[in-house]
C-alpha cells in the first residue's frame, strides 16, 4: 500500500545509480578480500546470519568495527568489506558484523544482536592477535543508525555514523515499516537521537549534501543533540554525495570521512 512520504525516505528512487554501485562495491570487496587473511563468519550467536569477519591489521592499532546499510532488510556484509580497505592499508584491524535482517529479527533483536557481535568481538579479539581493546564502530544507513546504538559500549572510543537514521518515529509512517514492523514504543527506545548523552566517545556524523532533505536533517539533529549534550562531535557534510557514494568518502585514502577519523586517531 502506498504511503503518503516513502518517497521522501526512498534513497533506492532518489539514486537509481545504487545498483551500479552496489556491484562496484561486491566486485572491490572481492577482489580486496582475495587480497589480504580475512577470518571469515565467525560465529557470534546462534542464528544463522550471526557472523562477523575479521581482519587482523596492526596489533597495537584500534579496531574498525562496521555495520552495513539496506534499511535493516537488505544486503550482506561480504559485499561491503571494501570499506575497510584504505583503513587496512594504514593498519587498522577491520571487522564486519552481519545480523538478521527485518522481518526474521524485530529492531529490538537486531540491536541485540549487533551489540552482541560487538561483545563477543572484544571477548575473542586476542585470538586474532589483537591487543588494542579501542574499537571505532562504523555503520552506513541503517547501520549507521546500529552504530548509534553501540556508543556507550565498552571500549567504543569513537562512532562513524554516514547517512543514518536516527530518530525512527518516521519510519513507522513509510513503506519500510512493512518489513521492519516498528510500533511507537519499539522506535522510541531505538532512536538514539530521542535520548543524546555526554559519551565519552567521538562521533563523526557524515552525509552527503545531495541526499534526500529528511536523511541530511537526521544527521544535522542528532549532531546538534549531541553536541548539546558537550559530547565530542563533528559534523561531515560533503559536498556532491549522495547517499550512497557518500561511503567512496571513507573507502579511499582522500576521503574526506577517512582523513577526519584519522585525525581523531592521530594517525595523520
Amino acid at each position: 500500500m502506498s504511503k503518503k512520504y516513502d518517497d521522501d525516505w526512498d534513497n533506492r528512487k532518489a539514486f537509481p545509480e545504487v545498483e551500479a554501485w552496489n556491484e562496484k562495491c561486491r566486485e572491490r570487496s572481492l577482489v580486496f578480500s582475495r587480497s589480504v587473511s580475512f577470518q571469515m563468519d565467525n560465529a557470534y550467536g546462534s542464528q544463522p546470519r550471526n557472523r562477523i569477519d575479521v581482519l587482523p591489521g596492526k596489533t597495537g592499532l584500534p579496531t574498525f568495527f562496521h555495520i552495513h546499510g539496506g534499511y535493516w532488510q537488505w544486503n550482506n556484509k561480504e559485499d561491503y568489506l571494501c570499506v575497510g580497505e584504505a583503513l587496512h592499508r594504514m593498519g587498522l584491524n577491520t571487522v564486519f558484523v552481519e545480523h538478521t535482517l527485518a522481518p526474521d529479527a524485530t529492531m529490538d533483536e537486531i540491536v541485540a544482536e549487533v551489540r552482541a557481535g560487538l561483545s563477543w568481538f572484544k571477548l575473542h579479539r586476542h585470538e586474532f592477535g589483537i591487543e588494542n581493546p579501542d574499537i571505532v564502530v562504523s555503520g552506513h544507513s541503517s547501520g549507521a543508525h546500529l552504530a548509534a546504538m553501540c556508543q556507550s559500549e565498552t571500549n567504543v572510543i569513537g562512532t562513524v555514523l554516514t547517512s543514518g537514521i536516527y530518530d525512527l518515529r518516521p519510519v513507522i509512517q513509510i513503506y519500510v515499516n512493512d518489513v521492519v514492523g516498528l510500533d511507537e514504543e519499539m522506535a522510541k527506545r531505538n532512536s538514539p537521537a530521542l535520548d543524546p548523552k555526554r559519551y565519552q566517545s567521538f562521533a563523526l556524523i557524515a552525509y552527503g549534501e545531495l541526499e534526500l532533505k529528511t536523511f541530511r536533517e537526521q544527521s544535522i539533529g542528532y549532531y546538534q543533540g549531541l553536541v548539546s549534550e558537550a559530547s565530542d562531535t563533528v559534523l561531515l557534510p560533503v559536498s556532491n554525495r549522495g547517499h550512497f557514494d557518500v561511503l567512496d568518502e571513507l573507502m579511499d585514502s582522500e576521503g574526506a570521512i577517512f582523513r577526519a577519523l584519522m585525525d581523531k586517531l592521530n594517525l595523520i
